[in-house]
């Protein structure tokens, strides 16, 4: 039963009420979807990760892309619970290599007289590795991408190309650690049915 009280609040009073449980749904809804990165949620498994990233192999012609790439997966560890960088693989619970298989940076929009927005493409195979065995655990590929527009100055359109591979990287980064964290807690609770049965 809807009481008539709700019809005797001003439009004004309504419209904040929606002002405050709108952002309150909005959080609701967004905690609840999908791998979280940083701020206090990472690997659950409760134990931590240790994991060795070596430098992503380029196999695109744009200068300089292993370096950006391998340190956005490295900065997006850091920031992640439960996982721990280190430099010598014999000491890693997983190795993780990659290789960049794709750049591209096509027009997504234009107008008569030339393009106005385009899009930076990433694409990294990744496989992941048994540093005692040295035996690929899995292997994927996986795909980011940063729209930039363009403007008049050519000087001014690399720049924003550059924030652009800098945010697809970043993206990507995210995608594959957040499936090194589901592998992770699938292969821990494997694990730990194997040892009760």
């Amino acid at each position: 039963m809807i009481s008539a009280a709700s019809d005797q609040i001003s439009p004004r009073a309504r419209s904040a009420m929606y002002a405050m449980i709108l952002p309150l749904c909005i959080l609701m809804v967004s905690s609840g979807c999908g791998y979280h990165l940083g701020h206090g949620v990472g690997n659950h498994s409760g134990s931590t990760l240790h994991v060795a990233v070596p430098m992503f192999e380029n196999k695109t012609t744009e200068p300089k892309l292993a370096i950006l790439v391998t340190q956005a997966v490295k900065d997006t560890m850091l920031r992640t619970p439960g996982i721990a960088i280190v430099n010598n693989a014999e000491s890693s619970d997983i190795v993780l290599r990659g290789r960049i298989t794709r750049y591209r940076v096509p027009t997504t929009a234009f107008n008569q007289r030339a393009s106005t927005e385009e899009d930076v493409q990433l694409g990294v195979l990744i496989q992941a590795e048994d540093p005692v065995k040295r035996t690929p655990l899995w292997r994927d590929t996986f795909k980011a991408s940063a729209a930039f527009y363009l403007g008049p100055d050519l000087t001014l359109n690399r720049s924003a190309q550059d924030r652009a591979t800098e945010e697809a990287s970043a993206s990507f980064a995210d995608i594959l650690i957040g499936q090194l964290l589901d592998r992770h807690e699938a292969q821990q609770r494997q694990d730990k049915k194997s040892s009760e049965d």
